[in-house]
């Protein structure tokens, strides 16, 4: 141990002794073992078919991919996860619960085999279990629980096409919080929810109940035998307990302490299952009639109008036909039309339906539009239009048609009428009369195809924007400079320190005494009260002057060697005497004080001097090693295989001519070459989007686009083609409305790097004006100052969101033609759904080989990555 004034400090090697010593206490405690092991578990081992069988896998020694594949005889549902870790007797352990709710499909002895288990390449079994389905015996007085739930059907027997009414009702007769809903499943069936949950009350065997009611309307494209599974409320129940009488119950008692957030109550969880729901589809009967069968299945009527009776010849007339009615009218064609293709020519317009969701089925009609232009004059008749369709009512085929239209042609100019063909005799076509007005009608899509690529070779260069670290220096740099400002003006306005006041005192003494001739009356006065300010500025001793006693004792505590100390009283005496003794002094002795005064004073102040130049030097070479470390930094993230310039211009010329040849594979290998070189440029994907979609690759050609999405948002040739290619997507789900619509409202209106450029403009504007403002005195945050700073905040917090969804990965496209989608990482477990090219989904998290997707809210599951590529 050494001590040092009232400091004890310990000797430097027993603190080496010491980290040896905790080093083999730390060797010595327990390890955590890295086998793991795994356990199923079971709330109950006999149940009725109604009930539902709580199972929990326990993985001991961290997370594992749990293989529930081989579970049969039950419908088996994720219910989440729990992770917990421990430290017990000095031993770490971690443990993952993973739950499931098992449904029974039947009734017998239903085995669980054992479940595999499978962490870093070891698998583990878990033991068999047993469980007994009976059927529940009826109750005398046949009443219902507190909590049930009942499913049912409009109609057990239905026919390919037909719609049927599941409804869902959830019976509660006591108080309930926190539940949640596990639909049920319409394997191989269509589903669509007729109507959001409705409540209302009904008594039911003398008991009041609160009934929660949904509806979902059902149809099946196919015969056979369909079972609907049921479905899974989970609630928790409120536990009355006993309490002793509180004297604070009655203001604790109050309606806001009772809230669900800050209710306290203990509950217990409870599970209601409805039950499963047979529904037969039977073939359609036989048809035999004259007329095609539609294939509408329902209850339908049929219309049809000209929008005019007499026009010329050359003009065109609208035929509209109206299909209305209750089933899946959606699924209506055109019937066919019998005109003389001599005598019209027919144009087909897009059908337009409205076809809304109601108890009795899908309901609404189905509009088509036919243009007819004649060519010879006359009067013709519009033959009648007949619609075949099943009623489900009488369950029998029914024949509707419409009236036939007259339709008076009067003869117009000449028109010649060619057909789409080349004539068999090699002829132009027949020169009839025709009209010289022509009627304008709307512009439509004859032909769907993408815009073509984008040829300027500016596309092999990136379009970069500020990293986030250069924005966010370049943003914070003027808010340093109004730092250092506003301290400046803080250290000048501060009254100054005693020994500063001395030190300028000196200084000025000195200055003063240069300007004179040493015979002068005041120069040996100023020269001695120079020295005596710079001796007083080293202590804290206030006074205008001193003794070379009070001058050795300053000098002494301050730190000075006893030379210096010498030198200052040797120097003071020789002016004395030369003051007070009538000594004369000469210029050659005046010069020599003034030199060694010079000296004294500067070796007295220099201390400060010495200071600022050390904090100089350090924060010059900090500055030196961070640019130098900054080189290497930008060094290493250069791609060590870059094409140079010539290079990537060559690829992209041979990328066009392959593209314009009709090679749109070789094309789209070039194109997507330059953009492995690290080049950001939209027009590029762009181009490589266009080339995979021409060569028939549909998900590399949305990945593509949506890249060049990412940095063009508003580039309508790219929106055009990306519309395209979504319209062949195979996978369709709901679009909603999601809370990054609101965060990214300025998408496509102003990039990021023209963000990033206003955000620090508006930053240098502001603190202009903040450090204008402080200089003058006055309040920074006025009218102008305020405006400037919210625009400033705005624009800051969009580069920054544009930033983070730019260069976030948590979207991925499917680029296989067809790719399964698993509950698990194994090749053998559970194929949960099948997603196709060009789907985005939602990366939850990654693997090596496997990503965990989010299709849609109930479709989870994970992936292979040859399959899907993050964006």
């Amino acid at each position: 141990m050494t001590k040092t004034g009232n400091l004890t400090m310990m000797n430097p090697r027993r603190f080496h002794w010491v980290g040896w010593a905790i080093a083999a206490l730390l060797f010595c405690l327990p390890c955590t073992a890295f086998a793991f092991t795994a356990t199923a578990q079971v709330d109950q081992t006999r149940i009725t078919p109604q009930d539902v069988v709580s199972l929990q896998v326990i993985v001991d020694g961290g997370e594992a991919d749990v293989d529930t594949s081989s579970i049969s005889g039950f419908q088996v549902n994720p219910a989440g996860t729990q992770s917990s870790r421990s430290y017990i007797n000095g031993t770490w352990s971690h443990k993952v619960i993973y739950r499931y709710m098992l449904i029974p499909l039947k009734s017998g002895v239903l085995m669980i085999p054992p479940i595999t288990c499978v962490r870093d390449g070891e698998s583990v079994l878990t033991r068999e279990i047993k469980i007994l389905v009976e059927a529940s015996s009826a109750r005398v007085d046949d009443r219902k629980g507190d909590y049930f739930a009942e499913a049912s059907l409009s109609s057990d027997n239905i026919v390919p096409g037909q719609q049927a009414v599941y409804t869902l009702k959830l019976c509660v007769a006591k108080r309930i919080k926190g539940a949640s809903f596990d639909p049920p499943g319409f394997k191989g069936l269509t589903a669509k929810q007729v109507a959001d949950w409705t409540k209302y009350t009904r008594t039911i065997n003398g008991r009041t109940f609160i009934v929660n009611e949904t509806k979902y309307l059902v149809q099946a494209d196919t015969p056979g035998q369909f079972t609907i599974s049921p479905a899974i409320f989970v609630a928790q129940v409120p536990v009355q307990r006993t309490r002793q009488r509180d004297p604070f119950n009655s203001m604790f008692n109050d309606s806001f302490f009772r809230d669900s957030f800050f209710d306290a109550t203990p509950a217990k969880q409870v599970r209601v299952v409805s039950n499963p729901v047979e529904l037969t589809v039977s073939s359609l009967p036989q048809y035999s009639g004259n007329q095609p069968f539609s294939g509408l299945v329902g209850n339908f009527s049929i219309s049809s109008e000209l929008d005019k009776n007499t026009v010329k010849t050359g003009e065109s007339v609208t035929l509209t036909v109206m299909i209305k009615g209750t089933g899946n009218v959606m699924d209506a064609a055109m019937p066919a039309l019998n005109l003389d293709t001599g005598k019209f020519k027919v144009y087909t317009d897009t059908p337009v339906q409205d076809v809304q969701v109601t108890e009795l089925g899908f309901e609404g009609y189905k509009v088509f539009k036919q243009a007819l232009v004649a060519s010879v004059p006359g009067k013709e008749v519009i033959p009648g239009l007949y619609l075949v369709f099943f009623d489900t009512d009488s369950k029998t085929y029914k024949t509707v048609t419409t009236t036939p239209l007259t339709l008076d042609i009067q003869p117009g100019g000449d028109v010649s009428v060619v057909d789409k063909g080349p004539a068999a005799n090699g002829g132009t076509g027949t020169s009839v009369p025709a009209t010289p007005k022509i009627k304008k009608t709307e512009v439509k899509l004859q032909n769907r195809d993408i815009l073509d690529i984008k040829e300027d070779i500016a596309g092999i260069h990136s379009h970069p924007s500020l990293s986030m670290t250069w924005f966010v220096v370049l943003v914070c740099l003027p808010a340093l400079g109004f730092g250092a400002a506003s301290t400046a003006m803080r250290l000048g306005a501060r009254e100054k320190s005693l020994k500063e006041q001395y030190r300028e005192k000196a200084w000025a003494s000195l200055k003063k005494v240069r300007k004179i001739s040493p015979d002068a009356s005041g120069f040996l006065p100023g020269l001695s009260s120079a020295l005596t300010y710079a001796v007083l500025a080293r202590g804290a001793k206030g006074g205008e002057s001193l003794t070379r006693d009070e001058a050795r004792q300053i000098l002494a505590q301050s730190g000075r060697d006893q030379d210096t100390v010498n030198q200052v009283t040797q120097l003071m005496d020789t002016m004395d005497a030369a003051r007070f003794g009538g000594k004369t002094m000469d210029e050659k002795t005046a010069q020599r004080c003034l030199a060694q005064v010079s000296s004294l004073i500067r070796t007295l102040t220099i201390v400060v001097c010495v200071g600022i130049s050390l904090l100089v030097s350090s924060g010059t070479g900090m500055a030196g090693q961070d640019i130098k470390n900054t080189e290497n930094i930008i060094d290493t993230t250069v791609p060590k295989e870059v094409h140079p310039a010539k290079d990537k211009a060559g690829v992209f010329v041979d990328a066009v001519r392959a593209y314009k040849a009709g090679d749109y594979a070789a094309a789209a290998v070039q194109f997507e070459s330059i953009a492995k070189t690290q080049v950001n440029n939209p027009d590029l994907f762009y181009n490589t989007g266009n080339a995979y979609l021409k060569a028939r690759d549909l998900g590399r050609a949305v990945l593509w686009y949506e890249r060049a999405k990412k940095l063009a948002p508003a580039d309508p040739d790219l929106k055009f083609n990306l519309a395209y290619a979504q319209s062949l997507l195979k996978d369709k789900k709901e679009v909603r409305f999601s809370f990054s619509d609101i965060l990214y409202f300025w998408q496509g209106l102003v990039s990021l790097k023209w963000l990033q450029y206003a955000s620090i403009a508006l930053s240098f504007c502001f603190f202009i004006w903040a450090t204008s403002q402080k200089i003058r005195g006055r309040q920074i945050f006025s009218g102008i100052g305020i405006f400037i700073c919210l625009v400033f905040a705005g624009t800051t917090l969009a580069a920054g969101l544009e930033y983070n969804r730019i260069h976030s990965n948590e979207t991925a496209v499917i680029i296989a033609e067809q790719a399964d989608i698993r509950s698990g990482t194994m090749e053998n477990a559970t194929l949960l759904f099948d997603l196709h090219a060009g789907t985005q989904v939602r990366v939850l998290k990654k693997k090596t080989k496997y990503m965990k997707i989010r299709f849609a809210k109930d479709k989870v599951g994970w992936v292979a990555r040859k399959d899907a590529e993050i964006i």
